[in-house]
């Protein structure tokens, strides 16, 4: 089958990588565990594109961000990192069908390169697991705007047309962090809010319960310190409609930043 076959949320967090945490990792053991099993089931679904969205791509405001270039590379290399510099090639047809998409649905969306692109945290942390499991598939680089939550839930539609009219098997990956203030200490400060906050957007995800997301109260979203939420409702868009098997691999905030892995399968 053609279109979205696979979307999952992921984490982001730097020390989640051995090199980066020098031990610290091991306190997020579950959340490594559960990107070692999303990467499995990525690669079971045989992905022909894989679509990113970055909380920290290239930042756009009024629009939505997408890669016109043929294809960007990225390293860890700004957090100590002396691996080797990973090189992805670009899907310009699909990029050309969600550009068209978009703007049938009046959804702005500009480039974030057109010649080249570094490829941000948000991208290369969970691509240090990923990778293994879509090996020579190409990379969408997209990113979000400060438009509101209907509007990100729209883009996510017009992405799943576009991958529709594609013929080819689609996967979304959703990087993005909840709370960044869970706990005193915590890199945004503490709200005790910021557990309000992951707890009531893991259950609605748990259940595929959009609306409960895009109803959010928005003092409870802006005192969260999240970065995650719109990739999240992008995702959301792009499986509205279809048969997905929502399932929360893992979740914990033991830093004070929750990290969430979360699947969706897509049933045909």
């Amino acid at each position: 089958m053609a279109g979205i076959v696979f979307g999952c949320t992921v984490p982001h967090p730097p020390l989640l990588v051995p090199d980066i945490g020098g031990g610290q990792e091991a306190v997020i053991l579950a959340t490594a565990q559960a990107m070692e099993k999303l990467t499995d089931r990525l690669a079971e679904q045989h992905p022909q594109t894989v679509l990113v969205i970055s909380p920290h791509g290239e930042y756009l405001g009024d629009a939505m961000g997408i890669l016109t270039a043929t294809s960007s590379t990225g390293d860890l290399r700004n957090w100590g990192v002396r691996g080797p510099q990973h090189h992805f090639d670009n899907d310009l047809e699909m990029v050309a069908l969600i550009q068209k998409e978009a703007k049938a649905a009046d959804i702005p969306i500009e480039s974030i390169g057109e010649r080249s692109y570094e490829l941000d945290h948000g991208v290369m942390v969970p691509m240090q697991f990923l990778l293994s499991g879509m090996k020579g598939v190409p990379l969408v680089p997209l990113t979000f705007s400060r438009l509101s939550l209907e509007t990100h839930f729209s883009f996510g539609k017009a992405i799943r047309r576009a991958a529709e009219q594609s013929q080819k098997r689609v996967a979304l990956v959703a990087s993005g962090d909840l709370s960044h203030r869970l706990i005193p200490g915590a890199p945004a400060g503490y709200d005790p809010m910021g557990k309000v906050f992951d707890e009531e957007l893991v259950k609605a995800l748990s259940s595929l319960d959009t609306k409960s997301i895009l109803n959010m109260d928005r003092e409870l979203i802006e005192r969260a310190g999240e970065c995650g939420l719109r990739s999240f409702v992008i995702l959301l868009g792009a499986l509205d409609g279809l048969q997905a098997k929502p399932e929360i691999l893992s979740y914990e905030g033991p830093f004070g930043v929750g990290y969430l892995v979360a699947s969706f399968e897509v049933m045909y």
